[in-house]
């Protein structure tokens, strides 16, 4: 089977934002096998997913030579096209380019663009490939059921700048308790269990999935899913969880988190994202203030 090449070694988020595109290139070149490029953890999630069929490990010593655009390794083969999302990969792209019979593209993972990146990244690919792209990108994500068992907030992401204070998250999950949502827990990564005061969640529940497979699977099975701009944001709302996605510092007009079931909060200081949960809890009618005004004047934040 002919292989078409797609190289992406960044964070989680910013890989999700490229499966649009990804869905809509197989569309078109259908009886390609796709080989993946990059870590092996996410990789492997969008093997899941349908969107790749295998992968390399972008760390792997056979790969040097190539991400140096010496030589072609014999793990990659010849590849009749590719899409790297590298800053600087032009000498990758000629010497791909001198056995490919598709067009070989290299995306600069943050171009200096003012549209939304999954739509920049499908019209790149657009101008070099027959694809179709709807009006919404969503429609390409799962349909899915949600069973509803538990609401799931992430206090974190990879910035500092894009958390509010943790008891703010506190407050939330005392909220969301007030609504129909008797089950709240909490998604713990590697960079909360050290930057958090544990002390801050204490008596909270805790979830700390091993691996990104496992947080989909967590995030698959919840009936609500509230967090900031993170990969575990941009995972929740590809896998059709209901979503709230917070924006404190960032714009989700370009890196907005996709999905069918999500809704954008921007707000930069804590009460307003707070009542504006509160108001979508209330229109979804699943929250009725009762003692909790929905001003938030008097949360401790």
């Amino acid at each position: 089977m002919k292989t078409f090449l797609i190289c992406h070694r960044g964070a989680l988020g910013d890989f999700i934002l490229t499966w649009p595109a990804l869905y809509y290139l197989r569309e078109v070149l259908p009886h390609y096998q796709f080989l993946g490029v990059g870590r092996p953890e996410y990789i492997r999630l969008a093997i899941s997913f349908g969107l790749l069929d295998t992968y390399l490990d972008n760390e792997s010593a056979g790969l040097l030579d190539f991400f140096c655009g010496k030589r072609i390794p014999e793990e990659i083969g010849t590849p009749q096209g590719a899409v790297l999302w590298l800053t600087d990969g032009q000498e990758i792209v000629e010497i791909l380019r001198q056995s490919a019979s598709l067009p070989v593209i290299c995306i600069p993972p943050f171009p200096q663009t003012q549209i939304h990146l999954a739509q920049y990244y499908c019209s790149v690919i657009q101008a070099h490939f027959a694809i179709t792209i709807p009006q919404n990108l969503s429609d390409c994500f799962p349909v899915t059921v949600t069973e509803c068992q538990y609401a799931l907030i992430h206090p974190g992401s990879g910035s500092f700048k894009k958390n509010y204070n943790p008891l703010f998250y506190r407050n939330l999950a005392n909220v969301l308790r007030k609504s129909c949502y008797r089950k709240v827990g909490f998604i713990f990564g590697p960079v909360e269990d050290e930057k958090m005061n544990k002390e801050d969640f204490a008596g909270e529940w805790i979830e700390r999935p091993n691996d990104v497979m496992t947080l989909a699977d967590l995030l698959s099975h919840a009936s609500l899913y509230i967090g900031n701009d993170s990969g575990v944001s941009h995972l929740a709302g590809f896998a059709g969880t209901p979503t709230i996605a917070l924006y404190k510092t960032t714009d989700p007009k370009i890196w907005g988190v996709l999905g069918r079931k999500v809704t954008h909060i921007s707000a930069d200081e804590e009460k307003s994202a707070l009542r504006m949960i509160q108001e979508y809890l209330i229109r979804d009618g699943s929250y009725f203030p009762a003692s909790l005004d929905i001003d938030a004047t008097n949360m401790e934040i």
